[in-house]
């Protein structure tokens, strides 16, 4: 069995509905908080008894029947990972783990289930140390079940019914480890396709940066301003702001990335972003980091309350 066939363990019905009976949304009417606030007693309860009940709790929610498969074919990670890197993974620990993942595929990895049994294994490993509420409920928001849930959720794979497709790319460390990798491949190799150099390093790092990613470039490329996904594009602003040094404030950071993001998509009102001329994409990146400190910054609204 491949990792390719893995998506045939899990049972998609079971892993959404367990999700939904988790969380209480109180913009939707059939959410009920008394099922979500005994059920997340249940999942607190799990955690604290450990890595193997977590494990044993997840392939039930997923129905993974053929755990002995799903064992086999998912990847190991490379060492182990403390509660504080599971907050914020260093570079380093994302090259590595991204190597370690090198044969899962986008659509795997744009799959909040596919993580979610990734993680099953991996925390029946040992591979987050023993406090696994510590390494998956903790975070600026942890104050209650409905928080710490929402935070567990997020970090084993996603939370796509709240958060939408970029939960997997921003709320799950691994999950956007593999991602901000993949993007910083992308773009090097666009780069180098123009005539130019970016090494995959200058791209990774520029991507890992506070500011950079989370609740920006990987946010405005999916739901903002798609044309910020055409390969040409998403190399321009990565290699224009990997050449440059950035705020040490995430805000001023932030207002940076934003301004070179826009200027960027304002070429696509005239020109098709997967023809434009490479250089004209670079000079709108550069023209708008120089004229950064005029810009507002988007801040998204907290989807989480």
């Amino acid at each position: 069995m491949s990792l390719e066939s893995v998506q045939g363990l899990i049972t998609r019905d079971k892993f959404d509905d367990w999700q939904v009976s988790l969380i209480y949304e109180k913009k939707i009417a059939s959410s009920n908080q008394q099922v979500a606030e005994r059920n997340q007693r249940e999942l607190e309860r799990v955690v604290e008894a450990g890595p193997s009940s977590v494990r044993d709790y997840l392939f039930r929610r997923l129905g993974v029947e053929d755990r002995r498969q799903a064992e086999r074919v998912i990847p190991r990670l490379p060492n182990p990972l403390t509660p504080a890197e599971m907050q914020r993974l260093t570079v380093h620990a994302e090259l590595e783990i991204a190597s370690c993942l090198g044969e899962v595929t986008p659509a795997q990895a744009a799959d909040p289930a596919f993580w979610t049994l990734c993680h099953a294994i991996w925390i029946g490993d040992w591979m987050f140390e023993g406090d696994i509420a510590a390494a998956f409920m903790a975070g600026n928001k942890d104050k209650t079940s409905e928080q710490r849930t929402r935070n567990f959720l997020r970090g084993v794979g996603g939370l796509n019914r709240v958060r939408g497709n970029v939960s997997v790319l921003e709320d799950c460390q691994i999950s956007a480890a593999w991602w901000r990798c993949r993007t910083a491949e992308a773009a090097s190799r666009a780069v180098d396709e123009n005539g130019e150099t970016l090494l995959f390093d200058e791209a990774h790092r520029i991507l890992w940066h506070n500011g950079v990613w989370k609740d920006n470039l990987a946010l405005w490329t999916l739901r903002k301003v798609t044309a910020l996904s055409a390969p040409q594009a998403l190399a321009a602003v990565v290699c224009v702001l990997a050449r440059h040094d950035l705020a040490t404030k995430q805000g001023d950071a932030k207002r940076q990335v934003q301004a070179v993001m826009r200027a960027v998509a304002r070429v696509s009102h005239n020109y098709c972003m997967h023809s434009v001329n490479w250089g004209q994409l670079v000079a709108a990146a550069q023209d708008g980091l120089a004229h950064s400190d005029h810009v507002n910054v988007i801040d998204e609204a907290d989807e989480d309350e």
